[in-house]
């Protein structure tokens, strides 16, 4: 017969689920404590899913090494950034980069990964995203050569075809050495169609004889338009009267003076 009194087993009892419990306690807290302070997880977004070939995009890296330098790639090709903010491709002291990259002009309509990479001196990273791209819309410009003085009175008339109906659509003209934005933004129609009347005002760089290029694209930068060019050429100069043959005196001439 046991001697033990039974508060005293029951006490025990108590005791060692008391200790269970804190053990178990302890094990969540350090797990929790762990998870807490894990690495995030890397990261690829893109800031439009959709995109034309030269279209441009703006890409957020997260979860990378502090300072890390890093490096892009589309379909396994470099891809080059251009940082929003500083001048170095690589991850900021909290392990974020973000900047823009223009799709190469030679990609096929369709499905293409975006992959972003840090070599380290022990380990490798790198995060990836998909891209769709799609075909640029369509452009055309009336009339395509004129002499300078019809161009400064009437300009050229420009249509794309191919936005998104209700899309906002932005507009640019260029040259070889300059580029500005070539009149106010339009809504795409229902037909996902805009147009755009450009007269160039006297005294600007737009205002001479020579090729330009116009262009058009959503807001982002991510769909554009196929570029298009016109041509103004100098007006032909002005004719110099030619004198008619001589009229023969008949009687002696006397010059004076």
């Amino acid at each position: 017969m046991s001697t033990t009194p039974r508060h005293t087993r029951s006490h025990r009892g108590r005791s060692a689920a008391t200790f269970t419990a804190g053990l178990l306690a302890a094990i969540l807290t350090v797990v929790g404590a762990a998870s807490a302070q894990a690495a995030p997880d890397q990261q690829l977004t893109a800031s439009s899913e959709t995109v034309t070939a030269g279209g441009t995009i703006t890409l957020t890296a997260s979860g990378f090494p502090e300072n890390g330098s890093l490096g892009f790639t589309i379909d396994g090709s470099p891809l080059t950034t251009y940082p929003v903010t500083g001048s170095a491709v690589a991850a900021g002291s909290d392990g974020e980069y973000q900047g823009t990259a223009r799709i190469p002009a030679s990609l096929d309509p369709g499905q293409h990964l975006v992959s972003v990479t840090h070599v380290g001196d022990a380990f490798t990273v790198y995060a990836s995203t998909q891209v769709t791209v799609v075909p640029q819309p369509t452009s055309t410009v009336t009339p395509a050569t004129q002499s300078l003085s019809e161009y400064l009175k009437d300009g050229v008339t420009a249509t794309f075809a191919g936005f998104t109906p209700g899309a906002t659509v932005s507009f640019g003209i260029s040259t070889p050495a300059t580029g500005d934005q070539a009149g106010p933004d339009a809504v795409a129609d229902a037909t996902g169609t805009v147009t755009l009347r450009f007269v160039p005002e006297a005294g600007t760089n737009y205002a001479n004889d020579g090729t330009y290029t116009l262009d058009a694209f959503t807001e982002a930068g991510a769909i554009r338009a196929a570029p298009l060019s016109f041509t103004v050429t100098a007006d032909a100069a002005a004719s110099t009267p030619v004198a008619g043959p001589a009229t023969p005196v008949k009687r002696a001439a006397t010059f004076t003076g």
